[in-house]
């Protein structure tokens, strides 16, 4: 088939915010009115263990992917590692994007993020300036501007 405006491959799509596949896993789980506790019994795996995984601290592994697909009928063990491993790039992709917006580069943008900043007040050698930034990225942001030595209020 050939690409078009009109279709994309879904694969190829980064969300906002990457999803760790535990949490479809929680869902499944919700879903099917089994306890966690019950379904980690179920599978051989400890109920902290599976809490870790659904909580996104523990990733999936080719060992408990065959554990999720003995508890979960008709959803094999390569989906788990496909969902895995999308995360794992998504992620990459989503670190990649935010060190382009804090280096003031944005690929296919005519001018740097900092270019978009408007200066206030001048005060000796020094610019104010005031940058509307995603609610998401503000920590991040604070955290390097202290490590820069700015200020931010």
């Amino acid at each position: 088939m050939e690409k078009s405006d009109k279709y994309f491959d879904v694969s190829e799509l980064t969300p906002a915010h990457p999803v760790h596949p535990g949490g479809l896993i929680g869902d499944e789980i919700k879903e099917r009115g089994i306890s966690q506790k019950d379904f980690a019994g179920r599978i051989g795996m400890q109920p902290s263990q599976l809490s870790a995984i659904i909580h996104g601290v523990r990733s999936i592994t080719p060992g408990v992917a065959a554990k999720l697909e003995s508890g979960f009928e008709n959803i094999p063990a390569s989906f788990w590692l496909r969902l895995q491993e999308k995360y794992k790039v998504d992620l990459q992709k989503s670190k990649m994007k935010s060190s382009a917006l804090v280096s003031g580069y944005v690929p296919g943008a005519s001018a740097s993020i900092a270019a978009l900043a408007e200066p206030e007040v001048e005060y000796g050698e020094c610019l104010q300036f005031t940058v509307t930034i995603p609610t998401k990225d503000q920590e991040m942001i604070k955290l390097l501007a202290s490590r820069l030595g700015w200020k931010v209020r």
